[in-house]
């Protein structure tokens, strides 16, 4: 008999994180409840702006026209932020963490953008900044930018035995 087990690995910042670069890497951007907008290089700022100042309090950015594929969300109540990047069509997650949360079941009052699922205390941060300039990163590059801590989660069906169920 197998089980799916979740494994976890846990990226600490790099201690000189790299610059932001110029370009645009995620060509789209959505704010729930809302339409799908392509990315510019005069819209970046204004993004940005509106993230900065709380008047956008979710957002996700794809690199794909039809919302499909990898992408990076963030989900808000201006004091705590969960940002998340969803890898191969979501089996692998990055997300922020704290470390005093980790394996707490303690749930935020940051309402999710699709109106239902529970954001909880453990993939969240203060560190306002740091979203900001991952955010801003990951526009410019299409990458998870490495001056913010991560967590990497996902699930492999395994046996009984510890063995990678095929």
């Amino acid at each position: 008999m197998s089980k799916w087990v979740e494994h976890r690995v846990f990226v600490p910042a790099s201690q000189t994180p790299d610059p932001i670069p110029e370009g645009i890497a995620a060509k789209y951007y959505v704010c729930w409840p809302g339409s799908f907008h392509e990315i510019t290089p005069d819209n970046v700022k204004r993004i940005m702006k509106n993230l900065r100042s709380g008047e956008w309090m979710d957002i996700y950015l794809y690199h794909e026209a039809d919302e499909e594929g990898d992408y990076l969300d963030l989900e808000t109540d201006g004091t705590l932020y969960d940002l998340s990047y969803g890898e191969n069509m979501g089996e692998i997650w990055w997300s922020t963490y704290d470390p005093e949360y980790l394996d707490s079941d303690v749930e935020t009052d940051i309402i999710h953008s699709d109106g239902q699922s529970i954001i909880y205390r453990e993939t969240t941060t203060t560190d306002k900044e740091a979203v900001m300039t991952a955010i801003e990163y990951f526009i410019h590059t299409g990458k998870l930018w490495n001056g913010i801590p991560w967590m990497k989660r996902w699930q492999e069906l395994e046996s009984e035995k510890g063995e990678r169920a095929e």
